[in-house]
């Protein structure tokens, strides 16, 4: 990709709203005569769109999946941490956070209760199992249908009485947290220990993060309608925000250098 196009990708991340070709034209010192050639090429391979009026542009689908996905768990973890600091001071409990990356989930960050006299749960970092964890059920049941296939266990390890191992219960159960929006692990991995989780909706690319938090069953099962879920959706609302608007301060830093430099380019050719 040529230095220009990305100086054009970083104008557009940068931009609140859709912006014009001229628009792009100033602000990257980028010639008309070359400007609609170097957007056409990044129609074409998806890292721009145009909107439904035309002839003004914003990221593309593909672009913005590069982005988010390939964030490091660092960026993701610092802007959600806020999130599930209030989730366990709410709660008293362990909140948890988890991501599908190169064809598995793993949980990535884990918050537990400050409080020395509360006893908790912690539930480790690393992969997890979809037909058996919250937090892999919570992201792979809004998963393009060939993507499940990638993250389910062809042969899924029983862990106790309660797991499920059988290909059709692991996908209604899939279907259930789809049609609910939230999904749990009663005893499935741990007897006597049960974990709540929603998907992180992500603008334009679905759950590719979850949260939730985890507990003694005698605990979670009865607060998970009256008061676990309604702090987990509310939360999840800002936790997507967080992660998407840090990929925007980001992009805006990068790009208020990038412009920086072309702008110093332009003004040593004229």
């Amino acid at each position: 990709m040529q230095d220009r196009q990305i100086l054009l990708l970083e104008a557009v991340a940068a931009a609140a709203n859709p912006v014009s070709a001229s628009e792009l034209a100033k602000m990257t010192a980028t010639p008309r005569a070359s400007l609609y050639r170097h957007i056409a090429a990044l129609l074409d391979c998806g890292f721009l769109e145009e909107t439904e009026t035309g002839n003004r542009y914003v990221l593309g689908m593909r672009f913005i999946k590069i982005a988010l996905t390939g964030k490091s768990d660092t960026h993701v973890i610092n802007a959600v941490s806020a999130v599930l600091q209030r989730i366990v001071k709410e709660l008293d409990e362990t909140a948890f956070l988890a991501r599908y990356r190169g064809g598995r989930v793993d949980l990535i960050h884990t918050q537990i209760p400050s409080d020395p006299s509360v006893p908790y749960i912690y539930p480790g970092l690393g992969a997890r199992p979809v037909h058996a964890c919250s937090s892999a059920k919570a992201i792979a049941a809004f998963l393009a249908p060939e993507l499940q296939g990638e993250i389910i266990d062809a042969l899924p390890m029983r862990f106790t009485p309660q797991t499920q191992t059988d290909p059709d219960q692991i996908a209604r159960e899939l279907q259930r947290v789809r049609r609910d929006g939230y999904a749990t692990c009663d005893g499935e991995i741990d007897v006597g220990v049960t974990s709540i989780a929603v998907p992180i909706i992500v603008d334009r690319l679905g759950a590719i993060f979850s949260m939730g938090v985890v507990g003694p069953s005698g605990r979670i099962t009865p607060a998970i309608h009256n008061r676990i879920l309604p702090s987990l959706t509310q939360e999840a609302i800002h936790a997507a925000a967080a992660i998407q608007h840090c990929s925007v301060v980001d992009a805006e830093t990068t790009n208020a250098n990038s412009l920086a430099a072309a702008n110093e380019r332009a003004s040593q050719t004229h």
